[in-house]
């Protein structure tokens, strides 16, 4: 039953992000490249009513988005958010006025049948939630150095190249911000606010969402959609699984063919979702 609401509250919340991720485009691709440069970029996009609405957008799929993790491991929630892809297609067809693709039909038919394969084989189990720093010291570690190789990379490359750097850093950052959201949430009851205030997962959590939405952003600003939102979509669910086995000591409990069958759907959703984010990032038709 925690399961089943988990998938329900979690698909609401991929609905939110799919509107908010075609509003904040369409403001972020107005803004010049001269006025887009460093902090001038959210400068520029604060004045767009359009780009407002998709961060709310942002902030009402986030709070359904840890209220799923209240309900279900990060294991489950975080690959029915990858559904997020399916719901901004056809919004990002009806804003820019072109037609759906057969192709992205079709992938979006992949991506669900992967996730209903996910969801009803694999019997996932919350693990330990514990906010003891050590085990996330090695993750750490490891985000600090791919940040910092990811940003100077960026640095040193324009256009497509700029784009992609940021992006990938954006759904690596993402990524994190799902099992720390977990955190978050499965304390929140037994020390309740005040007690949340005084452990680190809180301050953690307001660090990487500013991070990450200051790097989507300027991927939107430096290059096409195509250059930036895969690795985006893509990358997000593999570093908040990995964390969820990793750090959480999260488990899909299953057997036999079972393993096979989860692999295939978690192949099937990650190229599904490189797919339909390159259509939705396809140019506009006249």
């Amino acid at each position: 039953m925690m399961e089943a609401l988990a998938v329900a509250v979690a698909l609401a919340s991929a609905l939110c992000f799919a509107g908010s991720f075609v509003a904040e485009q369409h403001a972020a691709s107005r803004v010049s490249e001269e006025r887009g440069k460093g902090l001038r970029l959210f400068r520029e996009l604060a004045r767009s009513p359009i780009w407002w609405a998709g961060a709310c957008g942002d902030l009402f799929g986030f709070a359904l988005q840890a209220l799923a993790l209240a309900f279900g491991s990060v294991v489950l929630v975080q690959p029915v958010l990858v559904t997020s892809m399916v719901f901004a297609l056809p919004l990002a067809a009806r804003w820019n006025g072109r037609r759906i693709q057969r192709a992205d039909v079709g992938w979006s038919l992949v991506v669900v049948a992967a996730l209903a394969v996910f969801t009803i084989v694999g019997d996932t189990s919350k693990g330990r939630v514990d906010d003891s720093p050590q085990p996330w010291l090695w993750p750490a570690v490891a985000f600090g150095a791919v940040c910092v190789c990811l940003l100077v990379t960026s640095w040193l490359t324009r256009g497509a190249g700029k784009a992609l750097a940021l992006g990938t850093l954006a759904g690596v950052t993402y990524g994190v911000i799902a099992p720390v959201t977990e955190l978050v949430v499965v304390h929140l009851g037994p020390l309740g606010a005040l007690g949340l205030l005084r452990s680190w997962p809180v301050y953690a959590l307001a660090a990487l969402m500013l991070l990450g939405t200051a790097w989507q952003q300027a991927a939107f600003h430096a290059g096409d959609l195509g250059a930036s939102l895969p690795a985006t979509q893509v990358l997000e669910p593999v570093v908040a699984v990995g964390l969820g086995f990793w750090v959480l000591d999260a488990r899909l409990q299953t057997h036999g063919w079972g393993w096979v069958a989860l692999a295939a759907a978690g192949a099937a959703m990650v190229i599904g979702t490189a797919r339909l984010a390159r259509g939705a990032a396809r140019p506009s038709e006249a």
